[in-house]
């Protein structure tokens, strides 16, 4: 009999001691729990049809006849707790990290699906359906394999490199770049010709780094992460993937820290797409989801106290007139920018209520759009094209690109409610695969891949965790 169930009887015993008719009722309630007390602890026998379903999801080959019914249990609950993203709570890693996926009773999930014989079902459907987690967890396998081979070559030290050079350097960065699938084959190994640096430029183009074309420090520092490095940051996006909703509403903005940009959605599909200025890595913008709610035009900006402590009133403490400047004033025992073109804000701002008070909006600074790693602000999400993300959204209210420049140029603070609230998420990805099946990866700016990978259980047993398995399937 299961320890639990005695330590049970023996409670509700001497709970019931006093009396008859309790003792009576507590004995007939110890024996109606008995029952699902063994079933939990000796699950019925699994068939060996359902072996083969187990098998076949895990990637467990003819191991699986191996495993008696308990150890088997305990694999497919440990695979399902990878894919269904339930190995941890990302805001107990991180405060910052406020996407999670619902909490699951996977036991019973289980249980319901060998009594239902829909376990091939439930074993599909527990990781992200979301074509880019498939291509991503593809891609995954290729650079496992690397990994297990010894992964790939490095770039040594050396001068900068470009276009004409003919240098030892060159072969090495031929080899490395054509390790990862950049094509940049040569009669000529050691001269750094055309076909090199149209790989070269493309490897930068795919890891967030300024395209010219030249081997210089950032980008041979980019060549020289390891394969298990990126290994892990694929495990890390893999796992982030886990925690967004199965079925994201069709019509949402999604903005991405790790890539900085943003996507606007209608009826599923991209319909415009921008750059993003995100925080710093001192300030990074959460990952969360909120709704918008209208579009504020002429905002003014309500200066945070830790930027009005420590940054602007010792500046004007430095250079008296400053803040005058700036338009920036007291108002209500707290400093506040003026609306206009010069106010940190913009001219448009996006209504996003959110318990971190970071804001998406409008920015006069639009040089640094053309920075490969948008990086800069205290956690705010600045947009390349507030104006026509306005426009859209406004749509089904009638709003007029004349009726919204006119808005702009009265200098009123307006606020222009939805006709529906926009979802939003805030997420982060570092790695994704692109059209032509190669992974870019962005710099882990915030080391939030860093942070997840360490916090991550290292037994893992899902296909996309353990590529020691003999054989694995991908998710469908």
């Amino acid at each position: 009999m299961p320890r639990g169930y005695v330590g049970g009887m023996m409670a509700l015993v001497k709970y019931a001691a006093g009396s008859r008719r309790r003792l009576l009722c507590a004995l007939l309630a110890a024996l109606a729990v008995a029952p699902a007390a063994r079933a939990a602890a000796d699950p019925p026998p699994f068939s060996a049809a359902e072996r083969v379903i187990i098998g076949a999801a895990l990637g467990l080959g003819d191991h699986r006849f191996d495993l008696d019914d308990r150890a088997l249990s305990r694999q497919v609950l440990d695979y399902a707790r990878v894919e269904a993203g339930q190995r941890v709570r990302p805001s107990r890693i991180d405060s910052d990290w406020a996407l999670a996926p619902p909490v699951r009773d996977l036991a019973a999930e289980l249980a319901v699906a060998r009594g239902t014989g829909r376990l091939d079902a439930w074993l599909a459907a527990l990781a992200p359906p979301a074509p880019a987690y498939r291509a991503l967890f593809a891609a995954r396998g290729r650079y496992a394999m690397t990994v297990g081979v010894g992964g790939w070559p490095s770039v040594p030290g050396g001068p900068t490199l470009r276009l004409g050079d003919r240098d030892g350097g060159v072969t090495a960065l031929r080899a490395r770049l054509a390790a990862e699938g950049f094509g940049a084959g040569s009669g000529d190994l050691a001269l750094f010709d055309t076909e090199l640096e149209a790989a070269l430029r493309a490897f930068q183009d795919l890891h967030g780094l300024e395209v010219d074309g030249v081997l210089g420090p950032a980008t041979r520092a980019a060549l020289n992460v390891t394969a298990a490095e990126r290994l892990a940051q694929i495990d890390a996006n893999l796992e982030r993937w886990r925690w967004m909703p199965h079925a994201p509403p069709g019509d949402r903005l999604e903005v991405d820290t790790g890539a900085q940009e943003a996507v606007l959605y209608s009826g599923g599909a991209a319909v415009q797409r921008m750059r993003v200025i995100v925080g710093s890595p001192k300030h990074p913008t959460p990952m969360f989801s909120a709704q918008i709610e209208a579009v504020i035009l002429n905002p003014p900006w309500n200066v945070p106290t830790s930027i009005a402590r420590n940054e602007l009133l010792p500046t004007e403490a430095r250079r008296p007139g400053y803040l005058a400047s700036m338009g920036i004033r007291w108002v209500d025992g707290r400093l506040q920018q003026r609306p206009g073109p010069r106010n940190s804000l913009g001219v448009i701002k996006f209504d996003v209520p959110n318990r971190f008070g970071v804001y998406l909006h409008d920015t006069p600074a639009k040089g640094l759009f053309a920075q490969p790693v948008r990086a800069f602000s205290h956690g705010c999400m600045r947009l390349q094209e507030p104006r026509a993300l306005a426009l859209n959204l406004l749509a089904p209210t009638g709003m007029s690109p004349e009726a919204l420049d006119a808005g702009i140029a009265a200098g009123v603070t307006r606020r222009l409610g939805l006709a529906h609230r926009l979802p939003l998420y805030v997420v982060h990805w570092t790695a994704r695969v692109e059209a032509d099946g190669r992974v870019g990866f962005r710099p882990d700016i915030y080391g939030w891949d860093r942070k997840l990978a360490a916090a991550l259980p290292k037994a893992a047993t899902s296909p996309s965790q353990a590529s020691v398995l003999p054989s694995r399937r991908a998710p469908v």
